[in-house]
Order: C-alpha cells, then structure tokens, then sequence
C-alpha cells in the first residue's frame, strides 16, 4: 500500500527512506462544501476583504481580488479550500498509486476536474502555469526551495507554509489563512468552531477517556518508532482537544531533554499512555512488528487499549485537516469505545 503525506518538518527524512512507497503521510467540518465547478469564482465573498496581505514562511503575498482558480499542493490547504467551497484546478497526489486524492475527499475532487500534482518528485513549473492559477497554496518543498518559489511566484501570488520552526500550521491556521485569501473569513471561523466542538464533544460521548493519555506510534527503519509528546505538535493538540494528554513516559522524557521524535527500541518503556494508535509505512512491517516479543511488552497491548491503523490511516492522523477529522474519528472509535469503558 503506497504511504501518504509527510508533516513538513519530517518529509526530507522519509523522502530519503520510502520514496517509491509514498506521495503524502502526513481533522469535517467546514459546513456543506458547494459543487462548483474548478473555473467558478467562489460565492459569498465578503465585501472589503481585498487587497489582502498573507505573511507566511516563504515571505509575503498580496492578493488583489478573490480568486476563481486555485492551485493546492498540500493536503491541509486542499482540504481547508474544499471546506470553503472550492474545489482547486490542482492538488497535490494523496498516492502513487490509488487513491490519487485523499480518500476522504473522493467525493470532489476529480481527475477530469482537478489535476493531480505530484509534490515528491519536482514539482512542475509548467504544468501548474497551464492551469492558469489565480493563487498557489504552497507544499514545504515549494516554500524551503527559493528558486521553485520564485518560479511559482511568477505565475500566480504562492503563498508557503504558515508555520514556525520549518514545521507547517495548525489545521485551524490553515483554515482561516484560506478564509482570507477566499475572501471568506467568516465561514472559516465557523468551520474551525464547528470542527473544534466535534473533537471536544469526544469527551461526552465517551466520558471514561477524561484525564487518559495516548501514543501516536509510527514503524520507522528498523529499530526504531516515531512517537512525540512535543506541546506544539500537532496530533499531540488534537489529542488534548478530545480530553487526551500525552504518555507519561514521553512527556517526562521530554522533560529530561530528549527527543521523542524517534524511539529506539530499547526506549519503547516510554509508551505507557492509556491508549495507543500505531500503524507502519507498510501494513506488512505493522503485522511483522505485532509478532514481535517487543509488542507484546507494551502496556497498551497487555491491557488490550490499541488500535492498529493501517498506512492510510495513520498517515491521516499524522496531519489532522478540517476534513478528515469525522474520517479519523470514525477510524478511532474501537479504541475511543474501549479506553471509554475501561
């Protein structure tokens, strides 16, 4: 199975080790998303919101009026366009093989519609200047490479990613940045409350989670998992936002200084949250790894408290968007279920 979107801040690292496996690894909210087509200007922009200024890792860009036609070349920016109801001339390919788009998205976005870009391999300058883009959202390759920008620049305003430290937004930055070049702030706004309070509503449907931690587990190369307890990671805030805090055994780690991006297996002792979610590049490194002795030393799999994702999923959960936050959740929702009730 093809792997999905890396977070900007790992994709050099897993680049390097699984190019010929994955596009993109990497929640909907946003109200009901409008059928119009790649060539139609956006309704109900509001009055006054042009010229508008967006400051972002790359630089500055300035978009002098709504735009009609949109380039997206990272998930999180295609997903937060489709929850305003656009769908882009381009967005960045979810996989190298099937599904092109990101599965939670099949239902706008289409090859005869939307041209698939591939955002691993270069980038190319003169396929994205013949859809004629009124504004590029750009992919951490396009904002770390100044000659790629310069050259997207040319053809439309190419706003880089939104984040600090080399590392992208907040799936709700992300959302309201789009809101203002859109021209559609408010919607953007209700879109991030509306998709906040499914994630905060986890905690009332299953009330037993209140005060649990949790584990994010990815298979690395052999040896070593890919977990984080950092308090601007991304997974780790949408976890509190459901009620979930992160492992004991990787905050204090953290504490002492040392890094919880990857754990060798001799630091899985870390994982001693109520609840754990892991998932592998491949499904048959996952199956490999649960054979193990290793495994079955986890406290969450003595005590039954996992969830195994399979590489779809888990490179979803790596990246939260406004739209695949009901696709997470219902993904999760055995193990929400039994860590509820334990």
């Amino acid at each position: 199975m093809a792997r999905h979107e890396a977070s900007p801040r790992t994709a050099n690292t897993l680049r390097a080790a699984a190019l010929g496996l994955v596009l993109v690894l990497l929640v909907a909210c946003g109200g009901n998303v409008q059928s119009a087509g790649p060539t139609a200007a956006p309704p109900s922009r509001q009055a006054g919101a042009f010229p508008v200024t967006i400051k972002h890792a790359a630089g500055e860009s300035r978009i002098e009026k709504a735009p009609a036609r949109v380039v997206a070349l990272s998930t999180g920016w295609v997903d937060a366009t489709l929850a305003l109801g656009v769908v882009p001339v381009a967005a960045n390919r979810w996989s190298t093989t099937q599904p092109v788009f990101a599965p939670w998205n099949a239902d706008l976005l289409k090859e005869a519609t939307t041209t698939p870009i591939n955002t691993v391999a270069d980038i190319s300058v003169e396929e994205i200047a013949k859809l004629r883009p009124d504004v590029i959202f750009g992919s951490y390759q396009v904002t770390s490479n100044k000659g790629l920008y310069a050259a997207l620049s040319k053809i439309a305003p190419t706003i880089g990613i939104i984040g600090a430290d080399n590392q992208d937004g907040t799936w709700q930055e992300i959302l309201l940045t789009v809101g203002k070049v859109l021209g559609k702030s408010a919607e953007a706004q209700a879109a991030v409350t509306k998709a906040e309070a499914s994630l905060s509503g986890v905690a009332t449907t299953y009330p037993g989670i209140k005060g649990k931690t949790v584990q994010y587990v990815v298979l690395r190369q052999p040896g070593t998992v890919q977990a984080g307890a950092k308090a601007n990671d991304h997974l780790v805030r949408f976890f509190q936002t459901m009620g979930l805090g992160p492992a004991p055994g990787l905050t204090a780690l953290e504490a002492k200084g040392g890094e919880t991006g990857f754990l060798s297996y001799e630091q899985l002792g870390a994982l001693d949250g109520d609840l754990m979610f892991i998932g592998g590049f491949s499904d048959e490194e996952m199956t490999a790894f649960e054979k193990s002795e290793l495994f079955k030393k986890i406290p969450t799999v003595r005590d039954g408290t996992y969830l195994v994702l399979d590489a779809e999923k888990i490179g979803a959960m790596r990246t939260p968007t406004v739209r695949n936050i009901p696709y997470l959740l219902d993904a999760m929702k055995p193990a929400l279920e039994k860590a509820g009730n334990a």
